[in-house]
């Protein structure tokens, strides 16, 4: 498949995409410790459902590919399938060194991200920390724009459950400066994954960030 045709295709987001990875692990599992064939049936047909839930106006080619969930029974058939499906992810933004510069118009020195080295289709977010400035730095969509978010990052080692993915590992406090009035400025912030690319593969759902985002705009 072309690239071209690959994104007219996309119809799933990266938190999407980990969701049905999550549920595609659940059967491999089930598959690996129940040996009742009714049981084993139920667990694939409540993941599916959960799909068809998180993906309710899927059209009939994206149903029948997101029906093969359901023939899954070994380790490298998820692989192959996960494989394919990851061709109709929706990337995120792609931004270049000039376009990450125009979002942190207040950065001086910014140390830029390894833009050449990010998957984007495995991206709901780019996020790094620049060790010159000790910040972290988070390049959003919010209300349809690219943000550009810099804050104060407790880099200490903590385990906590990070607020964009919400899962449990190393998490700092990320703190930003946000104007909440015509002179009024404000300290907001939450507790994130220190490694953004892992944050990425396992958030499944997108209503996280967008609560962190509003929590630190609204």
């Amino acid at each position: 498949m072309d690239k071209q045709k690959n994104n007219e295709q996309a119809f799933i987001r990266n938190d999407q995409y980990n969701f049905i990875a999550k549920q595609v692990s659940h059967i491999i599992n089930a598959h690996a410790t129940v040996n009742h064939a009714d049981t084993l049936d139920g667990v694939k047909l409540h993941a599916f459902s959960k799909v068809e839930e998180m993906l309710p106006e899927m059209t009939e080619a994206q149903e029948t590919l997101l029906n093969r969930l359901l023939e899954i029974e070994e380790e490298m058939e998820a692989q192959a399938f996960l494989s394919e499906l990851k061709q109709y992810v929706i990337p995120f933004r792609k931004v270049s060194k000039k376009t990450v510069e125009k979002l942190f118009p207040k950065a001086k020195k910014l140390q830029m991200p390894d833009l050449d080295a990010l998957d984007f289709q495995r991206l709901s977010y780019i996020g790094w920390f620049d060790t010159r400035a000790h910040k972290q730095h988070l390049i959003v969509e919010y209300q349809g724009k690219l943000k550009g978010i810099s804050g104060v990052f407790d880099n200490s080692s903590t385990q906590g459950i990070c607020s964009l993915c919400n899962s449990l590992g190393d998490v700092g406090l990320f703190v930003t400066r946000v104007k909440s009035g015509k002179e009024t400025y404000v300290n907001r912030g939450n507790y994130i994954c220190k490694d953004s690319q892992s944050c990425n593969e396992q958030l499944l759902d997108l209503g996280k960030v967008e609560t962190f985002l509003n929590h630190l705009f609204q």
